[in-house]
């Protein structure tokens, strides 16, 4: 069956929440790995963060992205005592 032939495209509700009809799984698997490889076509050539290797649009003068996690924030801690020791 295509999409357009079952109601809402397959989904449906029940007690355990949303549930997608078998027969349309590997449609809906199609259509995530068509969007998948689109967005991986778009981000080529952007920046990888140094620390967790996700691409971003720009990376801060750490060559990290904007994640405030704590190895991003020990590893820019490390950077700035790093630069305070060179300036010595």
């Amino acid at each position: 069956m295509t999409p357009a032939k079952v109601v809402d495209g397959g989904w449906s509700t029940d007690e355990k929440g949303w549930k997608l009809d078998p027969s349309q799984a590997e449609h809906v698997r199609k259509v995530n790995a068509e969007a998948m490889a689109r967005i991986d076509r778009t981000h080529t050539g952007y920046p990888v963060c140094g620390l967790c290797g996700q691409r971003v649009i720009k990376l801060d003068r750490f060559g990290l992205c904007s994640k405030v996690s704590q190895p991003h924030q020990d590893d820019r801690a490390a950077a700035r005592a790093d630069e305070k020791a060179a300036n010595r």
